[in-house]
C-alpha cells in the first residue's frame, strides 16, 4: 500500500440537515395528539398526562399491552416516558386551531381538530397502526385511572 499525504485544506465540510425521524416530527406529533383525543378521549377531551402515557405507548408494542392490561385490571402500573414533543406538538395544535385548552386544564378537540382526525381515519392507509392500537385501548384508560397511575408512582417514588 502505498503513502500519501492528505491535503487537509483541499477538504470542505458543508453542513447538511439531518433528517427528523418520522415520531418527532411536529405534523405527526400534531396528528397523533388528534387521534387519541378522537379515540381515547371523552367527549374528546384528555388531560396532558393521559395524552403523555398514550403517546408512550403508541411508542411500542409492548408498551401498548402494557397499559391496556393495566386499564383491564390485570397488569401491573405501566412506566411511562414524558415526551417533550408532545408538548411541543401541543403548542402547535392550539395555534393551529385543532385543540383548545379548557378552564380544567384538560385539553379538547375543536371542530377542525376532529375533521382531521376523522379525514385521517377515513383514507384508511395513514397512520395504520397507531388507529389500530388506539382503537384497541379506546375509552378503557379513564381519568380514574391516569389518577391511580399517578398514585401509585407518588408511593412506589415515596418508598425508594
Amino acid at each position: 500500500m502505498d503513502n500519501f499525504s492528505l491535503q487537509y485544506t483541499n477538504i470542505v465540510f458543508d453542513a447538511k440537515p439531518d433528517a427528523v425521524p418520522f415520531n418527532y416530527r411536529i405534523s405527526y406529533k400534531v396528528t397523533q395528539l388528534c387521534l387519541i383525543m378522537r379515540i381515547c378521549g371523552r367527549g374528546d377531551v384528555c388531560s396532558l398526562i393521559k395524552l403523555h402515557m398514550i403517546s408512550f405507548a403508541l411508542i411500542s408494542q409492548i408498551n401498548m399491552v402494557r397499559l391496556i392490561e393495566f386499564t383491564e385490571g390485570t397488569g401491573s402500573v405501566p412506566i411511562v416516558r414524558f415526551d417533550p414533543s408532545v408538548n411541543r406538538a401541543l403548542t402547535y395544535a392550539i395555534a393551529y386551531g385543532l385543540i383548545e385548552r379548557q378552564q380544567n386544564a384538560k385539553y379538547k378537540l375543536t371542530d377542525h381538530g376532529q375533521r382531521l382526525a376523522d379525514q385521517i381515519m377515513v383514507v384508511g392507509d395513514l397512520m395504520v397502526v397507531e388507529i389500530r392500537n388506539l382503537n384497541l385501548l379506546a375509552k378503557k384508560l379513564t381519568e380514574t385511572k391516569v389518577n391511580e397511575i399517578v398514585d401509585k408512582w407518588r408511593v412506589k417514588d415515596a418508598e425508594n
